[in-house]
């Protein structure tokens, strides 16, 4: 399944697409999959998260203001939730990956990250690379959903991107409905719930004058 590309491709392809927000599980089952498979275990480090209380009380907005030391939602400490995430270190060529591995709530003797785990900006590059790690490893499905799950695409070369732009416009224009009449029929991209026949039927039905409204 994943011998289509070169390993190094693989590694700095999962590497740009691991630095994407909003990934799926099933982006992150593909990634261990091939961290199992290509690269090198390192053993565990441990990753301490940390949320700051923003109060107990509520502005106009509804929005938590007033953190203070009679605080009754941190105590006074300042800090409303705090948990540590035993984390899979892994090496495939030049990039580090990690993987959860289980978290807890009881303070470790020794914690390596504290707070998220910063990765490079790659902007657009990451989607781009998203979808190459999904046509590559042969994830058609995967990469079919991803190529119809938004449709933007900025400036610059980004064939890929570019693809995800018309397969999104396609499965708008192109979707099909089933009409109260039974049949399926095509929206075209209009958002029409009934067909065409049951529409003109609805079109040419006389009004009742008694109608008060």
């Amino acid at each position: 399944m994943f011998r289509v590309a070169p390993k190094s491709s693989l590694a700095w392809l999962l590497h740009v697409a691991n630095s994407s927000r909003g990934l799926g599980r099933e982006f992150y089952d593909l990634k261990t999959r091939l961290l199992r498979r290509y690269a090198t275990f390192r053993g565990h480090e441990m990753q301490e998260i940390t949320k700051q209380c923003w109060g107990d009380k509520r502005d106009e907005y509804g929005d938590l203001y007033g953190c203070g030391p009679n605080c009754r939602r941190c105590g006074g400490t300042g800090i409303f939730d705090r948990r540590w995430v035993r984390l899979q270190r892994w090496e495939w060529g030049r990039y580090v990956f990690h993987v959860p591995d289980g978290d807890t709530r009881n303070a470790p003797c020794v914690v390596t990250i504290f707070g998220r785990i910063e990765h490079r900006d790659y902007g657009k590059g990451s989607r781009e690379a998203e979808l190459w790690l999904y046509l590559v490893t042969g994830s058609l499905k995967m990469l079919w959903h991803a190529l119809t799950a938004c449709s933007y695409c900025s400036p610059g070369w980004w064939p890929m991107c570019r693809l995800q732009k018309v397969a999104m416009w396609s499965r708008m224009r192109f979707s099909w409905q089933k009409c109260w009449c039974g049949k399926w029929f095509p929206t075209w991209g209009r958002g029409w719930r009934i067909c065409r026949k049951c529409r003109k039927c609805r079109s040419q039905k006389p009004v009742d004058d008694d109608v008060p409204f």
